[in-house]
């Protein structure tokens, strides 16, 4: 996963799935490329992970971008704001894996804030961007989700539980 600048970089990952044999096989030559990363035999893997992981990328960059130009606003520098952006995506992942055993088994116990406490926090966000004139699309739709979620009765329940709309766009129970 990397532009074409990336290619050849130990740092860069490339995801393949399928034969564990050819991989094996071809892992040296492979490894020229970036980090070779093996998914598991089902061939369509690798292209489903980097569907996802691709979504992940562009979910992420533009809340960076609204939170730029929320900052932007006020005349604050997005060079100045990205060291506490990229400060605080290292809580995020810890969220991330907080929250991943909770998908997994559909058991979303809410001793963190819950769907109920983060809507009220982006309401924050996005009153704060609107005095700004900052676009509220990104917000209004994550909060739009959150309400969903709420609605199927995952209010008092973590955030990891937004995945049940996500899963099922029509019940989300």
């Amino acid at each position: 996963m990397t532009t074409p600048p990336g290619v050849g970089s130990p740092e860069m990952m490339f995801l393949y799935s399928g034969s564990p044999e050819a991989f094996e096989a071809h892992r040296p030559t492979l490894a020229a490329l970036g980090d070779p990363v093996h998914l598991g035999v089902d061939p369509g893997l690798a292209s489903l992970y980097d569907a996802a992981l691709l979504g992940l990328m562009w979910s992420t960059l533009t809340g960076w971008l609204h939170g730029a130009a929320l900052v932007g606003a006020e005349r604050e520098e997005a060079t100045a704001f990205t060291p506490f952006a990229v400060r605080w995506l290292t809580a995020v992942a810890g969220f991330m894996t907080a929250y991943a055993p909770q998908v997994d088994v559909g058991v979303y116990p809410g001793d963190d804030a819950t769907v109920d406490v983060q809507i009220a926090a982006i309401d924050h966000l996005i009153h704060a961007a609107a005095a700004r004139g900052v676009d509220n699309a990104l917000p209004e739709l994550l909060k739009h989700t959150m309400e969903r979620a709420g609605a199927a009765g995952h209010g008092s329940d973590s955030y990891a539980s937004v995945i049940e709309v996500l899963r099922n766009p029509e019940g989300g129970r």
